[in-house]
């Protein structure tokens, strides 16, 4: 299963497409988005230490994912690819 996440291709997405990086997550532009993939089953990202706002940390999921999501709060978005 692959795990995938879309983000809007801005500046002010960048710490969130760090800590994607961090993860293990793989990068590549589609488009004005970026596709975060991940090929394990599951990818947990931390908003700590990235410095982004809780908005924008909030707001990483309009683009739309290809997954399950898990878990998502102020700190952490947990999502997996299985059961999708």
């Amino acid at each position: 299963m692959t795990v995938a996440l879309y983000v809007l291709d801005v500046p002010e997405f960048e710490p969130l497409v760090r800590a994607a990086r961090t993860a293990g997550m793989e990068v590549r532009g589609s488009g004005d988005y970026l596709e975060l993939t991940a090929g394990g089953d599951e990818v947990l990202l931390r908003r700590e230490g990235t410095g982004i706002r809780t908005a924008l940390w909030h707001a990483a999921l309009t683009g739309g994912l290809d997954a399950r999501i898990v878990s998502f709060t102020s700190d952490i978005i947990h999502l997996t690819g299985e059961g999708q």
